[in-house]
């Protein structure tokens, strides 16, 4: 570069800051292909959802797979993601290796009524992409390439995009310079559906709000509520997988990668500030016991010190005892708040039952429940006292068809309780065909039999013998 050439791109990137950006509406239901833009800041706006489709763990694929290997398989999933997404009413635009960005559009009458949703349309090439994946690219693959398999995260949102040219055309001195030109996607619409695609698992589909809300009622049943996190940001939308075309029951079994246990895990907001919550609780845990060290460690040189100057060995090690008391007190104070937060939680599964069981997911619980024992013994109670206090689990437990820990919960507020028992018959219908539903009978009669049981209940536990030999047939 010399001096003229700087000179001439200064000139041109000022005219391009100088100049009033145009915005113009597409109403056809295809995007404007790179011969339609301009080289101005003439821009088209669209209203369009957004798919991304992404290999997973492609730089592990590529550095486990000759060159070779790698052409027949990027060939093989361009062509792939092309097809899906034209025959859905969509464009491809971005081809990056391995990851492709398809473009959907209303479809709309002359009357300007809209026939299809571009929502819709982005869903089935969704759907069409995973069936083609594990129904057919997979299986040749595996066939034909070494054995190898992929899986893909996809991501689509919907909203407003401008759409604007960049690059240059040739070079004025030498007409046979090609032109390196360009469109690029302006807007968060498309930032967004490249990170809810980075955010889906494999075999995934990762959508916002605003694409559920838009989508046709047909396609609305196999979503779930879910909230993902990319850095320190929070992306909210629903989530679903396998979500393939309805006709792969003539295509036989599916080709995919086994599960991974890495992947992210979804959460619900309400989920996300109970486990916050939690987190800050553990947080203010760890503070106390460091303050503890410290404490030990100054009791230690202080007593050290009264020794050498005053000889009142006895006095300090009275102060010190009695330093390290106060402070295992508040250790434990602040254990029991963690264990009443705990049950807590636990308990609005009894008050919000099933949606708000669902909404925390299996794997959330477990984790909760670990915690809730923990912390129990930490503090000093039995784990038939825990299991007691926290009936609600019986709820939990039966939603997720858990019909042994569901009765374990009951046996233990036989033992245990004074007032009643959460009860599940599926449970105890679980316990007869196991043959255990003696466990519950014989808690009730030892505490008939030793009077544990309050007068005015003694009757309702009487019941309950009658409820279980009822469900045993006899």
């Amino acid at each position: 570069m010399n001096k003229q050439d700087f000179d001439k791109i200064d000139e041109r990137l000022k005219s391009i800051t100088e100049q009033t950006v145009e915005q113009i509406e597409i109403k056809s239901d295809l995007p404007p292909t790179i011969e339609q833009l301009e080289d101005n800041n003439k821009t088209y706006a669209i209203m369009a959802a957004i798919l991304f489709i992404d290999i997973r763990k492609s730089t592990y694929l590529t550095e486990n797979s000759q060159a070779k290997s790698m052409v027949k398989i990027y060939r093989a999933f361009m062509r792939m993601a092309v097809d899906c997404v034209r025959k859905n009413g969509g464009v491809t635009r971005q081809f990056l290796g391995d990851r492709i960005m398809g473009v959907f559009i209303d479809s709309k009458n002359e009357n300007e009524e809209v026939t299809e949703k571009a929502v819709d349309k982005a869903i089935n090439a969704a759907r069409s992409l995973q069936t083609v994946i594990d129904y057919s690219l997979n299986k040749h693959l595996k066939n034909n390439v070494n054995g190898k398999i992929i899986e893909c995260g996809i991501g689509i949102d919907y909203g407003r995009v401008l759409v604007t040219q960049v690059g240059m055309y040739g070079v004025e001195s030498d007409t046979n310079k090609e032109n390196e030109v360009d469109c690029v996607w302006v807007g968060n619409t498309t930032n967004h559906a490249s990170k809810y695609s980075d955010l889906a698992a494999g075999g995934e589909i990762f959508i916002s709000n605003s694409v559920y809300k838009g989508l046709s009622e047909e396609y609305k049943e196999v979503w779930t509520e879910s909230a993902k996190y990319k850095g320190s940001k929070l992306f909210q939308g629903y989530v679903t997988s396998a979500y393939y075309m309805d006709f792969t029951e003539e295509l036989g079994h599916p080709i995919k990668v086994e599960d991974d246990s890495t992947s992210g895990r979804d959460t619900s907001q309400q989920l996300a500030d109970g486990i916050k919550e939690i987190e800050t609780l553990q947080n203010k845990l760890i503070q106390r016991e460091r303050e503890l060290a410290v404490l030990e460690e100054k009791i230690k040189k202080e007593n050290q010190e009264l020794n050498r100057k005053y000889n009142i060995e006895y006095s300090a090690k009275v102060e010190a005892v009695e330093k390290k008391n106060k402070a295992e007190e508040n250790l434990k104070s602040v254990l029991i708040t963690y264990y009443n937060f705990i049950n807590t939680l636990i308990d609005k599964s009894f008050c919000y039952k099933y949606d708000f069981i669902e909404k925390i997911g299996l794997d959330y619980w477990k984790e909760i429940i670990q915690k809730l024992y923990l912390a129990g013994v930490a503090i000093g109670l039995s784990m038939d006292e825990i299991k007691t206090r926290a009936h609600s689990l019986v709820d939990v437990y039966g939603f997720y068809d858990m019909q042994e820990e569901a009765y374990d919960i009951m046996v233990a507020m036989a033992r245990n309780s004074e007032v009643w028992i959460s009860w599940r018959d599926s449970a105890v219908q679980w316990a007869c065909k196991n043959s255990v539903s003696w466990k519950l009978i014989d808690a009730i009669e030892t505490r008939l039999k030793n009077d544990s049981i309050p007068y005015d209940k003694r009757e309702s536990f009487k019941d309950y013998i009658v409820k279980v030999k009822k469900i045993r047939g006899y």
